[in-house]
């Protein structure tokens, strides 16, 4: 159980943070099996050296650790669920964890190794001490033909937030709109496959708190987007996460059941320092991607990560005294 200080008579609130983060081609400098990450090796065509990897990797816990914000007693809340894309395996996330800044948070790790042709998958991080998962599926993408395709799954987990309250989440990275009509219907699919559970999980529970997040290739008003909001979820994201020939577009989304709307805080997406370069081809910034093409830039993603704040509990007290409530998380 939390602990929180209560300071005179001002609100006390504990904050449950949310990150989700497509993470460019986070690969390990070792060849595979099957020969498919060849490219990312210390002798493929990206030249993806140990001192390459370290410094990405690096980047990234400082960026995580940044994703956290102040509670109302002032100390550093960091994020207690991480949403992952484009990770080559497990291996590169206990990188993250193991002997790292980040060890002493004590993040679990759920993933599988997905059937994509390019050996990236999603994956989920999350704070032992607040949150414990109690079922995790994969769900495979199909083809208009209904076969599974050769991509990345959808990751549903569910677990308890602080010891009381059920969380549903999805974690997406959908096909790339490179793909082209057949990547657009498989798009419309994963939609129509999240919309199904969501329907299902508020039939057994009106007031069921579900986060679906992801690097969707789509921006809000799209097709596959505009269907899923028709499943109880409302879309709560804000700003731009992804620029494409100096054009802006959010593809990483945030939607939530509407039993949450009351306790969510959007912050919009990270747009730290380190995270940006000046576009020199267009006007303004842009995210400091680690390629392009070939030509190692040094930089950590072309994806912005975004984040969401839930307040899971707020009381009011007198000074000097201490709670640990036992009542709902979510107060309405």
């Amino acid at each position: 159980m939390v602990k929180h200080t209560y300071l005179g008579s001002m609100a006390v609130w504990i904050l449950f943070i949310v990150v989700f983060w497509n993470v460019e081609n986070y690969f390990d400098i070792f060849p595979n099996k099957n020969g498919s990450d060849r490219d990312f090796t210390p002798g493929g065509t990206y030249v993806w050296t140990r001192e390459r990897f370290y410094r990405k990797r690096n980047a990234l816990i400082k960026t995580i650790i940044a994703m956290g914000t102040r509670d109302s007693a002032g100390r550093w809340e960091y994020p207690a669920v991480i949403g992952l894309a484009e990770v080559e395996n497990r291996y590169v996330l206990e990188q993250l964890l193991d002997d790292t800044p980040l060890t002493s948070l004590d993040y679990g790790i759920i993933h599988k190794d997905s059937p994509d042709g390019r050996g990236i998958d999603v994956a989920l991080l999350y704070r032992k001490e607040r949150f414990e998962p109690s079922v995790k599926r994969f769900l495979p993408l199909r083809k208009p033909d209904s076969t599974v395709a050769d991509t990345r799954e959808i990751l549903y987990v569910k677990g308890v937030l602080d010891g009381k309250d059920t969380l549903h989440f999805f974690v997406n990275h959908w096909p790339s709109r490179r793909g082209g009509a057949m990547a657009e219907s498989m798009r419309k699919n994963a939609a129509f496959l999240i919309g199904g559970m969501v329907d299902s999980l508020c039939r057994d529970n009106p007031a069921a708190r579900v986060i679906v997040m992801g690097d969707f290739n789509d921006p809000p008003d799209s097709r596959a987007i505009t269907l899923l909001c028709r499943h109880n979820l409302v879309n709560v994201s804000e700003g731009y996460t992804y620029k494409y020939r100096g054009r802006w577009t959010c593809f990483d989304q945030f939607l939530v059941s509407s039993s949450m709307i009351p306790r969510i805080h959007v912050t919009g997406p990270a747009n730290f320092p380190f995270l940006m370069e000046k576009d020199e081809a267009h006007l303004g910034m842009k995210p400091k991607r680690t390629y392009s093409g070939p030509r190692y830039l040094g930089g950590i993603s072309d994806h912005l990560p975004v984040s969401l704040k839930i307040i899971t509990f707020v009381s009011y007290g007198r000074a000097n005294s201490q709670n640990t409530s036992d009542g709902p998380v979510f107060c309405h």
